[in-house]
């Protein structure tokens, strides 16, 4: 679990947060939380996920993908450094000059590491879906599984074999098998 602030922070007190590569900062309600960097494997299925939705997006000209650490703005004391985010073609005005996402992307992917397995699964994926993202995707590469949450759901959908993803009036299919082999 990430470490917690006694200290009420807002979006203001994040952006003078000093650039630090060993940590991941993040406001959930006014608390400030500290993550270290993801190792190796982590990172591996991240790249490889992304890559998989880089391609499907560009192919449907859908919008764009981003790996993290990127600044999510949900409000402001929500901000957030999700793994891999997907903006829609026609919202990317929610991107600031500066490239903060303000507002809720239409898909967020949260890997799992060690260090944040409880704080992503219940803090984080709480939040998101609470605050206008309308897709979640919580990817475990021990399990080997994808779960798949969506706004207004009671739980989430875990997927084994192949992840559907809805976007563009398209329905894509990505194989699990893609992002997991090492």
């Amino acid at each position: 679990m990430p470490s917690r602030s006694a200290i009420r922070y807002t979006y203001q007190d994040y952006l003078g947060i000093p650039e630090d590569t060993s940590r991941r900062y993040e406001i959930v309600g006014g608390e400030l939380f500290m993550t270290p960097t993801p190792r190796f494997r982590h990172q591996e299925v991240v790249t490889s996920l992304a890559s998989i939705l880089r391609a499907l997006a560009r192919e449907g000209e859908l919008g764009k993908v981003v790996v993290g650490p990127i600044t999510v703005r949900l409000h402001d004391e929500l901000v957030l450094e999700p793994d891999i985010v997907f903006v829609r073609a026609d919202r990317l005005h929610i991107v600031d000059p500066e490239g903060i996402i303000d507002g809720p992307p239409d898909l967020v992917v949260e890997v799992l590491s060690p260090s944040n397995r409880s704080y992503d699964r219940n803090i984080k994926r709480k939040h998101y879906l609470d605050n206008g993202v309308p897709e979640l995707w919580i990817v475990d590469a021990d399990d080997r599984t994808v779960e798949v949450w969506r706004a207004g759901a009671d739980q989430g959908v875990i997927q084994r074999e192949a992840l559907p993803w809805e976007v563009g009036g398209q329905r894509l299919e990505i194989r699990l098998e893609e992002v997991f082999s090492p």
